[in-house]
Formats: structure tokens, sequence, C-alpha cells
């Protein structure tokens, strides 16, 4: 009768611990990407991808994270500086789907990694993931 419950034990103890290991590399492995997938965020800030102060959101991936287009006419013509690119935000941040956001003066949306994804036609894009900072 011992060496029934122990056994149960030391099954309930091992089950817990593989539990808690794979939970903790579960963990560490989001926090590498922000916890989106396809997402690489760099050691270190890149450059400014833009010089434009206007950026439209498209689609929402998540309260703090949405792809957007960078918005800036180049001079009369209809021409835009367009660029695709991945918006993350802050925790208090709340984005949402045709957000019109305007970069304070003094700060630009700068570079922070890169975001892979399959679009709609099965082609895989690579965007720049971008903080205004």
């Amino acid at each position: 009768m011992k060496k029934n419950i122990f056994i149960f034990i030391a099954g309930m103890i091992t089950t817990l611990l593989i539990e808690f290991i794979i939970s903790f590399i579960i963990g560490v492995t989001s926090q590498s990407n922000g916890g989106y997938p396809g997402l690489t965020l760099f050691e270190k800030d890149g450059a400014c991808i833009s010089s434009t102060k206007n950026i439209e959101i498209f689609q929402t991936l998540g309260p703090d994270i949405a792809l957007a287009h960078t918005k800036k006419k180049l001079d009369s013509s209809l021409e835009l500086d367009d660029i695709l690119i991945l918006l993350l935000g802050d925790e208090n941040a709340h984005f949402y789907d045709e957000q019109k956001i305007t970069i304070p003066k003094g700060k630009c949306a700068k570079q922070i990694g890169t975001y892979q994804y399959e679009a709609k036609n099965g082609v895989m894009k690579t965007v720049p993931a971008v903080e205004i900072k």
C-alpha cells in the first residue's frame, strides 16, 4: 500500500515538473518574438523607416499590434510614400482598423525588427516592425 502511494506521489511530482519545464520553454520562446510567430526583434533599434508623420492602420492583430501603411504626399502629385509596416504599441495602446495616427514631433517610426507572414494569395511577405520612438 505504501509503495503504491509513493509511486502515485512520485508520478504527480514528475508530471508537475515536466509541465513547469515546458511552460518555461514556451515563455522564453514567446518573449524573443513578442509572442507573435513571424516577428523577429533586433538587438538594437534600427533607423527611422520613413519621414512621414502619418500612419493608417488597416488590420489589427491584437490590441497593441497592427499592420499599417505610412502615408505621405511626396509633392503636389498623387504619389504617396506608402510603406507597409507592423506597428507595435506599448501596453497602453489600443489599435483599431482604419485608425489614423500622427507621429508626434521629434519622434519617428523606428524599425525594431521584421515581421514575416503569408498573404492571402499564399505569398510570404516580410515587412519592417516599428515602434514610434
